[in-house]
């Protein structure tokens, strides 16, 4: 099965998917998505102990999500992407937030290109909370953003250890 994602208990989690790079985080998203429903819809003492594995508050686990997709006809897995997203809404939950980039959209806007100024420009935010950056797509996206990492090491604080690309 591989290593696994490593994920820490705590802390900001980013995935930069295409296409099927998606896939490799649906298992995430379904247990965060469980994990609403056991936090606010079941007794606390019914819980099973995997869904209490990630940690909530404001120091609490986070996973950032950025998915590329070729048009809305190729997309894979954003139906419970979004579903995550509505229910955290409505639950008032902060752990997940999702970005999504259609390439061939019909008014012709590609979305903003994820190079080393959008990079910067989004995860600024969390820098020094950054515990895991993902990157799963083809090689160029790939060595593009595993480029921007290198050069934002000193501002975001996201060491090469913490970075895999897939």
């Amino acid at each position: 099965m591989g290593k696994g994602l490593c994920i820490e208990p705590t802390g900001v989690h980013v995935a930069f998917c295409a296409g099927t790079g998606v896939l490799v985080f649906l298992d995430l998203i379904s247990h965060l998505l469980l994990r609403s429903y056991y936090k606010h819809y079941v007794d606390p003492a019914k819980v099973p102990k995997e869904m209490n594995q990630l940690k909530d508050g404001v120091d609490g686990f986070q996973f950032i999500f950025y998915v590329s997709m070729l048009s809305m006809d190729s997309e894979i897995g954003l139906n419970i992407c979004e579903a995550l997203q509505k229910v955290n809404r409505k639950l008032g939950e902060t752990n997940f937030k999702l970005t999504v980039r259609i390439s061939k959209r019909w008014d012709g806007f590609r979305g903003q290109v994820w190079d080393e100024k959008f990079v910067e420009s989004n995860l600024t935010p969390y820098a020094g909370q950054i515990r895991k950056v993902w990157i799963s797509g083809p090689p160029g996206m790939n060595e593009g953003l595993d480029k921007a990492f290198d050069n934002l090491y000193e501002k975001l604080g996201v060491k090469p250890h913490m970075i895999d690309a897939m």
